[in-house]
């Protein structure tokens, strides 16, 4: 496992300010404790094996990984950064262009819009596709994994099986890895400076409330107050019941941020306090209200991508996993491929 330092404050101040609004959220503790408690939190119907203390470490681990990758070359840098934040307007809207309330089906039409407006969404970010994307993702890994588990049942010779229980459990590694990939997207959207326009200080936008036009407060709260003042226990009592939306994925994701975004404003009083200073007990508990909303959306989200797994079609050609489930139809060949 790697083992990462944080820099000295300054250090990491210069470090946030180099990436402007691109800045990385959260520090690899924060990223791990959600990912972790929320596998923790799973409800039974989820399957077993993401309700293990290894899947929990796992998830926990791969979390990390979006921001450990950096520094491969391009076009992946400017890839991640780009999906980790969106600049949201006061006005609710994404770089003078679309509303949060209203997001264009796709990220090119998402990317149109955005330059009709003067930029795109590798300057305003896509930290909405991103999450559905990831969301998505892990609806497809649970719907192939309840294929092999309904095909084994049905199949006809021990090849058949073996392929199966092979495919299995390399859809269980999968849908790990996605988790966790899900698991970091969330989190930095709980991340009110990854959600909006004041990214480093409040900027030259109106300030009636006198904010810091450049502040290194992602630097005193996201890594470095995350490792020395909260611990899992005062991020679990404050995690939410269930909620089923009753919504598309681009709704949830839309709520989801719009809610973070709320929360900016009480971010930069609690700065201007100071409320994170060590003996502040609001800078702590701003911080673990922020996490657990993480926690519990990604919870959620995991709950609501296995149930709609179970109305997914799989293989080519394409079967409904309800009719392999069922024993209608036979899963062998659609899942190891014909073509």
């Amino acid at each position: 496992m790697l083992s990462i330092r944080y820099a000295t404050v300054a250090v990491a101040s210069c470090l946030a300010l180099a990436y402007g609004g691109e800045a990385l959220a959260w520090g690899v503790g924060a990223h791990r404790l959600v990912g972790q408690l929320a596998s923790q939190s799973l409800p039974l119907e989820i399957p077993q094996f993401l309700r293990t203390i290894e899947a929990a470490r796992q998830i926990g681990e791969v979390s990390r990984d979006p921001d450990l990758s950096l520094g491969a070359g391009e076009p992946h840098d400017t890839e991640i950064r780009a999906a980790h934040h969106v600049d949201i307007g006061d006005d609710l809207k994404i770089g003078r262009g679309p509303a949060l309330a209203a997001l264009p089906a796709t990220r090119e039409a998402y990317d149109t819009a955005l330059r009709a407006g003067g930029t795109n969404q590798y300057r305003a970010g896509y930290l909405p596709y991103a999450i559905m994307e990831a969301w998505q993702k892990l609806v497809t890994d649970f719907a192939y994994w309840r294929a092999d588990i309904a095909g084994e049942k049905y199949v006809e010779t021990p090849e058949q099986r073996t392929f199966f229980l092979k495919d299995q459990y390399m859809r269980e590694a999968l849908t790990v890895r996605d988790i966790g990939y899900l698991a970091h997207l969330v989190a930095d959207a709980a991340e009110p400076l990854n959600v909006t326009i004041h990214a480093n200080g409040w900027g030259n936008a109106p300030n009636p409330q006198g904010f810091s036009t450049l502040s290194d407060v992602r630097t005193r709260f996201e890594a470095i107050f995350v490792r020395t003042r909260i611990a899992e226990r005062d991020v679990k009592p404050l995690l939410a019941q269930y909620r089923d939306c009753r919504c598309t994925i681009a709704q949830r994701t839309s709520d989801y941020l719009a809610a973070t975004q709320r929360q900016v404003v009480p971010l930069y009083r609690i700065e201007k306090a100071p409320g994170f200073e060590a003996e502040d007990g609001r800078g702590k508990t701003f911080v673990a209200a922020r996490l657990a909303s993480a926690t519990s959306e990604l919870r959620d989200l995991i709950v609501d991508a296995w149930r709609k797994s179970a109305e997914a079609k799989v293989g080519k050609p394409a079967i409904p996993v309800a009719d392999i489930e069922s024993g209608r139809a036979k899963a062998y060949d659609a899942l190891r491929g014909i073509d």
